[in-house]
């Protein structure tokens, strides 16, 4: 039913591991003199003693903007629907089918190096999205839902070295504000990623890594929506002798009289009506498949794509622009 799916956007915020050095990537002891000469940064913390020991640490602070398409599926269960002040009831003569959503986002992020191996991000952003909602049961038909939101989040980066290699583990927490939902909505992402980085020339630095990614939402969303947004027309006329259908006449009388209310509301107010909703729902696919490359140009400058597949497919893209605190 159309408008009865909520945006679900995560960005895919990471920062590339500092403590986990390649030993090919450690300073020469002139370099290291050369940097402890003019080393005046607080953070990170214990950052001084990373450069002694020859890490070429970057610059503590970044300004990332990052961009995002995204596309997954979604499940619904446990659907619940109302009209006016009621509470809403359970409607199990209402099934889903295969359900997509497609989404563009755009978020800006500020992150900071607290310790030589732990990296703390903040970020916000926008985002667009169109769904398919399949209704299979008791009218078939497909909705496309198009919503916008906007969302706020929290996160930790944190590495470690494997010989000439690197492994980091990132988390982070969203709350993403949806048109017509009662709350926002909270979401938890855990990246882990392995890789390797390689100097290509002078200070530059390239990387590329594997991982996977994992995705958890808060199940329960609510919300009310107006009856012509949630149903074309040619479904409201389908529905018209819905007593006379099978559906109806397997219905218990306490489903009836529910059935009875939403196809009133449905039928006889279309253009006026609104349906109250609450429904659970999860993603099809939790962990998914990364792949991704950085490049960086000096101290100041990094560039990052990543690819997420099998399940749920992305791509992300990042300018980075760090500089000492």
């Amino acid at each position: 039913m159309k408008r009865f799916l909520l945006l679900i956007l995560f960005a895919l915020p990471f920062a590339a591991p500092l403590a986990a050095q390649n030993p090919d990537l450690i300073l020469s002891p002139e370099q290291r003199d050369s940097v402890l000469r003019t080393y005046h940064q607080t953070f990170p913390f214990l950052g001084r003693k990373a450069v002694e020991r020859g890490f070429d640490i970057p610059y503590s602070t970044g300004a990332n903007v990052i961009g995002l398409w995204m596309k997954q599926g979604l499940a619904f269960n446990n659907l619940a629907l109302s009209t006016g002040d009621n509470p809403t009831e359970e409607v199990g003569f209402i099934k889903f089918g295969e359900n997509k959503i497609e989404a563009t986002t755009v978020n800006a992020r500020l992150d900071l190096w607290v310790l030589p191996f732990l990296n703390v991000y903040g970020l916000a952003g926008t985002a667009t999205s169109q769904t398919d909602v399949h209704v299979i049961e008791p009218v078939d038909f497909v909705s496309h839902v198009e919503n916008t939101g906007t969302y706020a989040g929290l996160g930790l980066t944190s590495a470690i070295g494997i010989k000439r290699n690197w492994l980091s583990v990132d988390v982070n927490w969203a709350w993403s504000q949806v048109e017509r939902l009662d709350a926002p909505v909270r979401g938890r992402v855990l990246g882990l990623r392995y890789g390797r980085t390689f100097k290509v020339q002078g200070r530059n630095r390239m990387s590329f890594w594997a991982g996977t990614m994992n995705q958890k939402l808060v199940a329960e969303t609510r919300g009310s929506i107006a009856v012509a947004e949630a149903l074309p027309p040619a479904v409201r006329d389908s529905l018209v002798d819905y007593q006379t259908e099978q559906w109806y006449q397997d219905l218990g009388p306490a489903g009836k009289a529910v059935a009875d209310t939403l196809m009133d509301e449905i039928i006889n107010r279309y253009d006026t009506g609104t349906i109250n909703y609450s429904l659970n729902k999860e993603l099809t696919t939790k962990w998914n498949l990364l792949v991704g490359t950085n490049y960086e140009i000096g101290k100041r400058w990094a560039f990052r794509a990543e690819a997420g597949m099998i399940g749920r497919w992305s791509v992300m893209l990042n300018a980075a622009y760090r500089f000492p605190l």
